[in-house]
């Protein structure tokens, strides 16, 4: 008989029985796959899910950053079934279409590709955001007569007076799909004198998308406000809501922000993958030193680790990478957001709600009697919310929090600015991690390069040695970037270290210590990513300019 998924993946130690029984009774609470609910839990990646699939069904398993599609099978197939079943032409091997699938058990897309094309269907298993990123490569020429079909029939609606009519929703909900499979950040809808112009966050940049027509913009930003609940009429201060968009089965979270400008309204939209989040500590790109000292802290029951960054940076996805190490049916896990950006099985989440009186002052004492193991307090902001937290890691709880700062060490400069007195900080914190995030080289067309002595001086480093650039690809669309990583630093606060915070000594001092034990700051880790051509010196330089 075929193996069920859950057998590979205990049978390839991926997972332990125990953790498959815990996966399995989540399923059956939520109804969600059982690839889903692994996936949630932290207890597998998508790629393992993936070649897990590949043995069940007996198909390959390939990397579709190492494959292309060629044109021939891309022209037989048309987007819409490419896009509606996730799945990728790849090649015509004689009267044999081969098809990477996320689902190689999808027998209804594989019969539906077999009659709109006439081949026999060879399927391959691929993950899914492959897919996704590969078909937003693939299609985007072709995909540009499309959308120019879809604002014209936009336009259509809008002069015949139904702003709300087909024409418009379907556009709307392209420029969404359009974000999503270019794994964006953020959608800009800016207005202009003429026009009104889309704009994607994607690897921390913003790049160029559509320009519709002025008179679109009114219509467009009316259909966000409607699937947001926001005011049409209101067009004179600023609005916060939340969309829930449904791609195809795929449940995206939108936070949806619009702000009054001379030229009309610009609208926001922040793009809360729950894929994104879903990654364990190994995916996020710690060493194995750094990950076995957030791993050691992680299963202690008591004391606090801290995540510090800038925004952006990735505190959120490191915290719940540390809660999915430790989550189980022994355990009582309760957080406190603002907002909660993606929701965890077997933790009980609360979100801040100001208007209602629910801080993360008032919300982190109303948990203590909640009789919690482990708390996550999304931001440590005022010197009493810091106090009780502290307080709590002393008294028999693991706390997980953030701050503002630019460095592991200055967590410990920034706890005594907010009162928090030198002994509490010694005696409770654990682990302080800081992080930022860099872009990391296309490893298509990067290459080994000699920058100039001025060009190395300008950016602050030192003359000679091997460094990487990238030209450029069709693969990357021209702009050298494959991604973001973070790039980490990881305090682990050991007696030596805790007896200086006792005594109150200075950061430097701090770090000279930490560094005999280990301890590796953002500039050397940076050095490492270039020296292994991950990241350019230009890059190495904005992350780390300022150290």
């Amino acid at each position: 008989m075929k193996k069920k998924v859950g057998e590979i993946l205990v049978e390839t130690g991926v997972i332990t029985e125990a953790q498959l029984e815990i996966a399995l009774a989540e399923q059956k609470r939520t109804g969600s796959k059982l690839g889903a609910t692994l996936m949630a839990l932290g207890l597998a990646t998508e790629e393992e899910l993936s070649e897990a699939l590949g043995r069940q069904t007996g198909v390959q398993h390939v990397d579709l950053e190492q494959v292309q599609p060629t044109p021939e099978a891309l022209a037989l197939v048309a987007e819409e079934l490419v896009t509606e079943y996730e799945l990728l032409p790849l090649r015509i091997e004689e009267d044999s279409l081969v098809v990477a699938m996320a689902n190689p058990t999808d027998l209804v897309a594989i019969d539906r590709i077999q009659r709109y094309t006439d081949l026999f269907v060879r399927v391959v298993a691929a993950q899914r955001a492959q897919i996704r990123r590969a078909t937003a490569r693939a299609y985007e020429r072709t995909g540009g007569e499309e959308l120019e079909t879809e604002i014209r029939d936009a336009v259509r609606s809008v002069q015949s007076g139904d702003a709300q009519d087909a024409g418009v929703i379907a556009l709307v909900d392209r420029i969404i799909e359009m974000a999503v499979a270019l794994e964006s950040t953020d959608v800009h809808l800016e207005p202009d004198e003429k026009v009104q112009r889309v704009r994607f966050r994607v690897d921390g940049d913003l790049r160029r998308g559509p320009i519709l027509p002025k008179e679109l913009s009114s219509a467009v930003v009316a259909r966000v406000k409607i699937l947001a609940g926001l005011d049409i009429a209101e067009s004179r201060l600023p609005q916060d809501g939340k969309i829930r968009f449904d791609l195809r089965g795929h449940k995206i979270e939108l936070r949806v922000s619009t702000f009054p400008s001379v030229l009309g309204e610009s609208v926001v939209l922040r793009i809360l993958d729950p894929t994104r989040a879903q990654k364990s500590l190994d995916a996020l790109g710690f060493s194995s030193e750094e990950r076995d000292v957030l791993t050691r802290a992680a299963k202690r029951p008591n004391g606090l680790i801290l995540v510090t960054g800038p925004t952006g940076s990735g505190k959120t996805t490191t915290l719940y990478a540390v809660l999915r190490a430790i989550t189980g049916t022994d355990r009582k896990i309760i957080t406190l957001e603002d907002p909660v950006e993606y929701q965890l099985p077997l933790v009980t989440q609360c979100q801040i709600n100001e208007k209602a009186g629910v801080t993360f002052l008032t919300g982190l004492r109303a948990i203590l009697r909640h009789d919690p193991d482990v708390i996550l307090v999304g931001e440590m902001r005022d010197a009493e919310t810091a106090s009780i937290a502290m307080r709590s890691a002393l008294t028999g709880h693991l706390v997980l929090s953030t701050l503002h700062t630019n460095d592991a060490v200055g967590s410990i400069v920034r706890l005594q600015d907010m009162d928090v007195p030198p002994y509490l900080t010694g005696s409770c914190l654990l682990v302080a991690v800081a992080q930022r995030l860099v872009r990391l080289l296309c490893t298509r067309c990067r290459f080994e390069c000699e920058p100039s002595e001025e060009e190395l001086l300008a950016v602050g480093l030192e003359p000679g040695g091997k460094w990487w650039r990238a030209s450029g690809c069709e693969a990357c669309r021209g702009h050298g970037v494959e991604g973001r990583s973070a790039l980490f630093e990881v305090l682990e606060i050991t007696p030596p270290v805790a007896r200086l915070i006792f005594a109150g000594a200075a950061a430097d001092e701090i770090e000279r210590v930490a560094r005999e034990k280990g301890f590796v700051p953002f500039r050397e880790a940076a050095l490492r990513r270039a020296r292994a051509g991950d990241i350019s010196p230009e890059e190495l330089a904005r992350v780390t300019g300022g150290d």
